[in-house]
């Protein structure tokens, strides 16, 4: 499924709001932590250690990771209609977008399909390099950048 464009309208003369509306896209990290407030410092920490400040939609939420203790998930939305334009304007381009505030060193496992996608970090066990073991903060166990066209 393709996002919606409003009848009489093209992508090129939508304004950053209406653009955005057309697509869910969010980034989760798994912080290992002994309480929500340690979780929160420690995104804080990483937030700050990205490449380039990741322009952010309201406050990122914070819950207890239910099938593992000492887990918490993180999750953000990013505001991106501080961009002019996105093209093209499709989901691997909106997390290639948000995945290169990691850095140039990040390796992702990306899940692209014709509705969204998906990128992980780290990737498969079987792509694995040491440079992989840490991401912005010792305590980050996992990262995902998740796109998809919303039913707008």
């Amino acid at each position: 499924m393709s996002p919606r464009i409003p009848p009489g309208q093209s992508a090129g003369t939508m304004t950053p709001a209406e653009r955005e509306a057309r697509w869910a896209l969010l980034v989760r990290f798994a912080i290992e932590a002994a309480s929500e407030a340690e979780a929160r410092a420690i995104l804080g920490q990483a937030l700050t250690s990205l490449d380039r400040e990741l322009p952010l939609q309201g406050e990122p939420t914070i819950a207890p990771l239910r099938i593992r203790a000492g887990i918490w998930v993180a999750t953000l939305m990013p505001d991106l209609t501080v961009l002019a334009s996105v093209r093209p304007d499709d989901a691997p381009n909106r997390c290639r977008y948000v995945s290169s505030h990691f850095g140039v060193d990040v390796t992702w496992m990306s899940r692209d399909t014709k509705q969204g996608a998906r990128w992980d970090w780290p990737p498969d066990i079987w792509s694995r390099t040491l440079q992989d073991d840490v991401l912005l903060h010792p305590a980050i166990q996992a990262v995902m950048i998740w796109c998809e066209a919303s039913m707008v």
